[in-house]
């Protein structure tokens, strides 16, 4: 198993930038995701603002970025619009061409208001957008959307979370479902528990398989309940631990 990414999620205002920066520069598989929704990242919004000032710092520094596309605008992408917030982070490049964000997750299996899903409208947005990396949550209940966008042939990536957004790890994880669509793998993890879930991980994929984790709740202080750099960097390196030692 080879970690593409190493992903840290739900960084936000009260953050330090040059945490981050710093982070990012010094673990080269780390990967920042903003979740983005309109209630909280709409243009002049503190998140907004600080996440552009961010994303402008990395235009000349090797920092990998994500976006996590919720609610309102997750419903606008798979109708096939394109908020014109996200579209103006999604069109920033760095100095070497490619774009800024480099990784964009839509969470199709978020909220519980139901919306459409219009595939063949998804599915020109991804290929609209060839240098950036579309990630959608696999789950029963989005199998057949999975399936109808696979059809289309559009290139995509897919994320198992165990726990639903509830932050616990399963006794086991699924294995990839598809194999011309990568799968990523999130739910629980935390700077404690990164290598015995590792293990697990492991377990279910072909060898050498490219994949990458993401956590978020458990990357947030005990007593803040905000995200956490220095626990962030915890699980990182405890990540980067299991690989070198299961090379």
């Amino acid at each position: 198993m080879n970690l593409e990414y190493i992903t840290c999620s739900d960084m936000r205002e009260y953050n330090e930038i040059d945490d981050i920066i710093d982070l990012g520069k010094k673990y080269p598989m780390a990967e920042f995701a903003i979740q983005a929704h309109p209630s909280k990242f709409s243009a002049h919004m503190p998140r907004y603002v600080w996440f552009d000032t961010l994303m402008h710092a990395s235009c000349v520094n090797d920092v990998n970025l994500a976006m996590h596309v919720n609610a309102e605008w997750r419903t606008e992408i798979c109708r096939g619009n394109i908020p014109y917030e996200i579209k103006q982070m999604w069109d920033l490049k760095r100095d070497n061409g490619k774009p800024v964000i480099g990784r964009v997750q839509v969470n199709i299996n978020g909220g519980t208001t139901p919306y459409r899903f219009y595939t063949k409208k998804v599915a020109d947005i991804i290929r609209a957008y060839p240098d950036i990396e579309f990630i959608f949550q696999y789950t029963p209940k989005q199998r057949d959307r999975i399936w109808a966008l696979n059809a289309t042939g559009a290139k995509f990536s897919l994320l198992f979370d165990a726990s639903g957004g509830r932050g616990i790890s399963p006794d086991t994880w699924n294995s990839p479902v598809y194999p011309n669509h990568k799968m990523g793998y999130s739910g629980g993890l935390s700077p404690e528990n990164i290598a015995d879930n590792l293990d697990k991980i492991n377990m279910v994929l072909p060898v050498g398989y490219n994949t990458w984790i993401d956590a978020e709740g458990k990357l947030k202080g005990p007593d803040t309940k905000q995200f956490d750099t220095a626990r962030a960097e915890q699980y990182i390196q405890n990540a980067i631990k299991w690989l070198v030692k299961n090379k």
